[in-house]
């Protein structure tokens, strides 16, 4: 019998990844991964919610590189955002920077 060579890892960036990500209120954000393997599904989550398309959030996938993209960020979007792939996951975190004028009323 033949040793079981080391499993290959299901992401091939996981060290150079960019983990923290800043975007700007009303801008695009996208976290953006690469899988060993062009075949691979990756799950998004946030917060340790499964993240499904909606008409602001949606997930890309071109050759290896998977993508989460989120077309208008609000406060909301500010969190931890987690690519799943089998039983690794590689951890995002989104911070909004904000570019609104408050009005004092005085």
């Amino acid at each position: 019998m033949t040793p079981l060579s080391e499993a290959k890892s299901a992401f091939s960036n996981k060290e150079s990844v960019q983990k923290e990500v800043k975007a700007i209120l009303s801008q695009k954000a996208s976290l953006s991964c690469e899988v060993s393997d062009s075949k691979t599904e990756v799950k998004w989550y946030k917060d340790g919610k499964l993240l499904t398309s909606t008409k602001t959030v949606h997930t890309e996938s071109k050759g290896k590189t998977r993508q989460l993209l989120i077309d208008n960020v609000e406060k909301k979007d500010v969190g931890e955002y987690i690519c799943e792939a089998g039983t690794e996951k590689l951890v995002f975190k989104l911070q909004v920077q904000g570019r609104i004028k408050y009005s004092t009323g005085l």
